[in-house]
Formats: C-alpha cells, sequence, structure tokens
C-alpha cells in the first residue's frame, strides 16, 4: 500500500463516516466501506485506526469500529471544548491581526462554517491550533448537518461572523465566536435526538 493510496482512503473514508448518513453507534465493516471507497479492505482498515486515534471513530473488542455515540453530555463538552480552543488561540495575536484575508466563504453551510474557523485560527500562525480545529470540524461536521431544521438563519450568522473576523477586532470576535457556540449549547437535546433519527 502506498502513501498516496492510503491518504485518498483516508480522506474519502473519513468524508463518508462524518457525512451525517451514518447513526451514532452504528457499526462500521471494513469490506462494506471499502466497496463503497472502491478501495481494498487494508487501506480502509488502517484508515479506521488512524480515525479512531483522532477520536472520529471509536473502537471496542466487542463491537468493532463504530460512529461514536452522543449524548447531551458528550455534545457539551466537545462544543465547548471548540469554543474554548478558538477563543484562548485568539489570545496569542495583536488586535490587527485578527483581519486575515478577504476568502469568501462556500455555499455549503457546513463547509463555510469549517473554513470560517479555519481562517479565524489562520493569523495565531500555530500548527497545532489549527489542526485542532480541524479535528474539531471533523468531530462536529454531523451535528452541523443537523442544524438546518433547528437555526434557519446559519449562513447569514457564519457572514456576520466572518465580517467581525475581516474588521480586525478582536473583542468583538471574542463575542461573536461565544454567540455562536452558545446557540448551539441551547439546543444540545434537540440536536442529540435529531442524531438517532433515521438517515434518508
Amino acid at each position: 500500500m502506498t502513501p498516496r493510496i492510503f491518504e485518498r482512503t483516508y480522506l474519502e473514508l473519513k468524508r463518508e463516516v462524518t457525512s451525517g448518513r451514518h447513526k451514532p453507534g452504528q457499526r462500521l465493516q471494513a469490506r462494506g466501506l471499502a466497496d463503497i471507497l472502491k478501495a481494498s479492505t487494508s487501506p480502509v482498515t488502517n484508515a479506521m485506526r488512524q480515525l479512531v486515534g483522532e477520536r472520529v471513530l471509536e473502537y471496542s473488542s466487542e463491537d468493532g469500529f463504530i460512529i461514536p455515540w452522543v449524548n447531551e453530555q458528550r455534545l457539551r463538552d466537545l462544543l465547548s471544548w471548540s469554543a474554548w480552543v478558538c477563543v484562548t488561540g485568539l489570545e496569542d495575536i495583536g488586535t490587527a491581526d485578527c483581519q486575515a484575508d478577504d476568502t469568501v466563504l462556500p455555499a455549503d453551510v457546513v463547509a463555510a462554517t469549517e473554513h470560517l474557523f479555519l481562517a479565524i485560527a489562520a493569523p495565531v500562525q500555530n500548527t497545532e491550533l489549527t489542526r485542532n480545529i480541524g479535528n474539531n470540524n471533523d468531530r462536529l461536521r454531523a451535528i452541523r448537518t443537523l442544524e438546518h431544521s433547528l437555526i434557519s438563519d446559519r449562513a447569514d450568522e457564519l457572514n456576520d461572523l466572518n465580517q467581525v473576523r475581516r474588521a480586525g477586532t478582536r473583542p468583538a470576535l471574542v463575542d461573536a465566536i461565544g454567540r455562536y457556540y452558545r446557540r448551539r449549547l441551547d439546543l444540545i437535546p434537540q440536536l442529540v435526538g435529531l442524531s438517532y433519527q433515521d438517515r434518508h
């Protein structure tokens, strides 16, 4: 197995298991995923192991590889951690450095959310912060696909947050990030419930 084959399989597998098409606790079979990804089982299994290390998947001797379980405490912890990482990272930059670029957000709201939080972190120039926010994006992706039925103005919310980011005022950006996450924390019971509904 070449590094290129593994990387392609890893990225495609991560995209599949974080897509929101799988319920929490769902067992994943390497052979079935290999058929979906048109890959052999060896790189798929190796990629699944790496995703366990990244906490995108879970593994137990009884159930094998599964989509991580979601409950209110777990989701609260992940959202609170994501907010803390983002806000704390901003403490390492000056106010003027908050302004990063004129990046246009993708039309897809979930992709735009991930892009925006990475853009917020970019001026810090800390690879550990960027990787952590990227990992939080991966772990929250399935939940973010469910928000549309609860938050109808997500696109406007992101555009407003992006405008604050581009204005380069750190206190305002920290406040805006806090509002974004508090809104989700208030919706935790509904988000958990939606995560266990049948996928279409």
